[in-house]
């Protein structure tokens, strides 16, 4: 809690901004999809719009869905260029209510951090992203030059430290999993068309799915769900392929959540909170750029 007493109230003055997001509103809207005993179920309503580029972790008692900004006010400028970017994000402790959170990247290298994923260890809060160069023009995940996947850690209303990970031609959407004492990464090796499983220490990439990109992994029992996102009949929507032998073997690729009536939803990140698997996701245009 006292992680997120810092980023609510900081010391740059630099209140968080996401709540501007909550609720329903215009594009890229955020719908949740809860499992029950009667199979999967969407809320009526979005819980957020503006958003892009979903991450999900936990810290303590509380979800946190952190996101790229589409919803107008992304944070003051001035703060940015004398402290650093921001990662945003919302929280929940009840699937219902929802605050906003942010941190500010500390980084020499003026890299601005996208695909967010907020994780808890040991220490503390660890924000793993893609670090792309701060004013470079176009689609970072179509960016000529190696990606290259970080991680920081959460100090107070700041990320700090940042530790390369990982770097390659088309990295990006970095999403951790922690396999009993192994980290396992997964993350799009080319966008829109291939995900990746990396492995070890230095983290190597070990086996690639075609088809899928941007990809999150959860745990549900002793069993690994892997979500995805891909195009079917002209909308993007998302899937899952399940894992019960840690990653030896994985199922095809199905959709299981309700689609009716949606014109797509993308960038699924999943959790099991309060026992109950959880599933968020975003309506996007096809092809829209990231900012």
């Amino acid at each position: 809690m006292l992680v997120f007493l810092f980023t609510l109230f900081g010391c740059w003055g630099d209140a968080p901004v996401a709540h501007h997001a909550l609720g329903s509103g215009g594009e890229r809207s955020v719908w949740m999809f809860r499992k029950t005993d009667a199979g999967w179920r969407r809320n009526e309503s979005p819980v957020a719009h503006g958003m892009s580029s979903l991450g999900l972790g936990q810290e303590g008692d509380s979800l946190v869905l952190t996101a790229q900004c589409f919803w107008g006010d992304c944070g003051s400028e001035r703060i940015r260029r004398k402290v650093g970017p921001p990662v945003h994000a919302i929280r929940t402790a009840d699937l219902n209510g929802w605050d906003a959170a942010m941190w500010r990247l500390k980084d020499t290298a003026d890299r601005v951090p996208i695909d967010t994923e907020y994780r808890s260890d040991s220490q503390g809060g660890v924000v793993w992203y893609y670090g792309t160069a701060a004013g470079a023009l176009g689609d970072p995940a179509h960016h000529a030059q190696p990606h290259r996947i970080f991680s920081a850690r959460v100090v107070g209303d700041l990320l700090e430290s940042p530790v390369l990970r990982m770097t390659g031609n088309g990295f990006a959407d970095p999403a951790p999993l922690q396999v009993g004492t192994e980290q396992w990464l997964f993350l799009t090796t080319q966008p829109g068309r291939k995900i990746g499983l990396a492995k070890g220490e230095p983290l190597r990439l070990e086996r690639e799915w075609d088809g899928v990109s941007v990809p999150h992994a959860m745990w549900v029992d002793d069993a690994i769900w892997l979500w995805a996102q891909r195009v079917e009949k002209g909308r993007m929507v998302p899937v899952r392929s399940i894992s019960t032998d840690r990653g030896q073997t994985w199922s095809e690729w199905a959709n299981p959540l309700p689609m009716e009536g949606m014109e797509g939803c993308g960038n699924p990140v999943g959790a099991v909170f309060n026992g109950i698997p959880v599933v968020f996701c975003v309506t996007e245009p096809l092809g829209a750029p990231k900012p």
